[in-house]
């Protein structure tokens, strides 16, 4: 699994955790449905400004996005 992939996986972990749908998720970050599918998916290279609107819409540190499951 490639970066991409890992903190991608992890995305969807922590969605799924919060029992948030894609949708809604993009909805309290402002980021597109489209763009966290691919994320979760691996297939995007995220921002910093991405990255720090998924921490807050998911309630979480920043660090925690980086804590890959293996």
């Amino acid at each position: 699994m490639n970066l991409k992939e890992k903190f991608g996986h992890t995305i969807k972990l922590l969605r799924e955790q919060k029992g948030y749908s894609i949708e809604y998720l993009a909805n309290i970050a402002n980021i597109d449905r489209t763009y966290i599918s691919d994320i979760e998916k691996g297939k995007r290279n995220v921002s910093l400004l991405i990255i720090e609107k998924l921490s807050k819409a998911l309630e979480v540190n920043i660090q925690e996005l980086f804590n890959y499951e293996e």
